[in-house]
């Protein structure tokens, strides 16, 4: 099964805690008056804030949250502490991923203790009088380690919230590669993950592989005798079912591109690649994937195959399963951590800054001539991205924006390649992130767009160009992650900070 990010609900569970004082007096312990002092009243009492804080919940909660039936505890003023209370929280946090501690005086020692009994992560409620100082200082003290989380208000609320589900959705991603020599690094990206069990510790990533000859020999109807690298062995070839559907695929893209510079023969090639890519990720639980490309493409079975594996990378995408290209694992997960985070589906490539020559700007692969001059009239803090992996969704999961169908190779015309016109989102703000090659970085940058370029050409010219506010910088934190980039549109920049901080790394942050 393909899980996607947004399948991937992290559970929250409201833990509600309160005292109840069963006689009338007054002192330190009673900071009210009049019927609030009455035996019986701090049950009401209780329950309006119990009930103001689950509405809070209900409000600022982000999207992926799924809180569930609050457990209530406490005590009386006789200082009470049953452990049926405790057998009654072990049971429930079983079923959750966090929770939401609502504290207050009186019961701080049991949201502490609450703390040192399990390990669950805990977030303490901002309301909560002079708890979240008290119990997170306490807490901490008695185990640096321990998760807890002290949210300022509730819009810090929301942005912990939304990164502690990303943190889940890394926890659950499996990354098909398909590896050719190395199953580590290609030839095209050596600045990917260079130690997949560090990533898998720090990120909870995991990595799944198949043989990219198994792969493409899969990527047509089965052959008597079997497929020659797994000869007699039941394969995962394409079905009838299978042809058909990728039929009626290439019609649907054929007949809503605003051009098409591809024969259909080709299309259905590339479509062959996605159809059998998809097969493979479902059998392997996989949510992620990556394909080497000049290692494939040395083998020369890209060129007899008429095929390229930028088609099957871009409708991936567009559906919320990253796909990253030239092997680079790296890329998917930074990809998996922005969808989760946004929602959104994103864009990755070749990410380079525009620095200025005296003459104009240093030499730029794929970037047009008339784009250069174009860009010279503004010419400070600008960098661009390209490859030939967008798609129809960049804006909006569900709405598919015009596009465009060309080709990758020169000459022989095939490998089918979707086209984004990024002069359409002039003035734009975009969020751009990165892992490190060791995970232990997590590189977060904003621009704003200035123009595209390569709508109308072959191979991977798909070009998005952003201003930074300062591209020196964005270029020294940069370097410490490599390559290949992920964007989308819009600023998540603090929603990834809060991200970093949840996953223990360090924010690289070049806004």
């Amino acid at each position: 099964m393909i899980r996607k990010a947004a399948d991937i609900k992290l559970k929250v569970l409201p833990v509600l805690l309160g005292i109840e004082h069963l006689y009338y007096y007054e002192g330190p312990c009673r900071l009210v008056d009049g019927e609030a002092l009455q035996p019986g009243f701090d049950k009401i009492g209780n329950e309006m804030f119990w009930k103001d804080f689950l509405d809070r919940i209900d409000e600022y909660m982000p999207m992926g949250i799924e809180v569930l039936e609050p457990v209530r505890g406490g005590r009386t003023d006789d200082w009470d502490n049953h452990e049926t209370m405790w057998e009654l929280f072990a049971k429930r946090i079983a079923e959750a991923d966090v929770a939401f501690v609502f504290s207050n005086l009186g019961v701080d020692d049991l949201a502490i203790e609450f703390g040192v009994r399990y390990s669950i992560p805990m977030v303490i409620c901002p309301t909560s009088s002079y708890s979240p100082t008290s119990d997170f200082a306490a807490l901490k003290a008695k185990n640096p380690q321990r998760e807890v989380y002290a949210p300022i208000d509730w819009s810090h609320v929301t942005e912990l919230f939304t990164a502690l589900r990303a943190k889940k959705v890394l926890q659950n991603t499996r990354v098909l590669l398909a590896s050719r020599g190395s199953s580590t690094v290609s030839y095209a990206a050596p600045d990917t993950f260079a130690n997949q069990e560090l990533v898998t510790k720090r990120l909870g990533v995991l990595f799944r592989h198949v043989s990219i000859h198994e792969l493409m020999d899969q990527m047509t109807p089965a052959v008597e005798g079997g497929n020659p690298t797994t000869p007699g062995r039941k394969t995962l070839d394409l079905t009838p079912e299978d042809q058909s559907l990728i039929e009626n695929m290439a019609n649907e893209l054929l007949s809503g591109a605003d051009y098409a510079d591809i024969e259909r023969q080709y299309l259905l090639n590339s479509l062959a690649a996605h159809i059998t890519v998809k097969k493979h990720m479902d059998m392997a639980d996989c949510n992620a994937f990556t394909a080497p490309c000049p290692d494939a493409c040395s083998t020369r079975r890209l060129n007899e195959q008429k095929f390229t594996f930028c088609l099957n990378h871009s409708l991936l995408n567009e559906q919320g399963i990253p796909s990253a290209c030239e092997f680079d694992a790296n890329s998917a997960v930074s990809m998996q951590a922005l969808i989760a985070i946004s929602g959104q589906s994103p864009y990755h490539g070749n990410t380079s800054p525009l620095p200025r020559e005296k003459n104009g700007f240093m030499p730029l692969a794929g970037l047009s001539e008339e784009k250069k001059e174009e860009l010279k009239a503004n010419p400070d803090n600008l960098y661009y991205m390209h490859h030939s992996v967008p798609h129809r969704c960049l804006h909006t999961p569900n709405e598919k924006a015009p596009y465009g169908l060309n080709h990758f190779a020169y000459e022989q015309k095939f490998g089918a390649v979707m086209r984004y016109d990024f002069n359409r989102d002039i003035g734009q703000v975009i969020t751009v992130c990165r892992f490190s090659p060791d995970a232990g970085k997590l590189f977060i940058g904003r621009g704003t767009i200035v123009g595209g370029d390569g709508y109308d050409k072959p191979n991977c010219r798909t070009t998005v160009i952003f201003r930074v506010t300062n591209q020196n910088d964005f270029y020294s934190k940069q370097l410490y992650v490599g390559n290949h980039c992920c964007m989308v549109y819009g600023d998540y920049t603090t929603e990834l900070k809060m991200l970093a901080d949840v996953l223990g790394v360090e924010a690289l942050l070049a806004l």
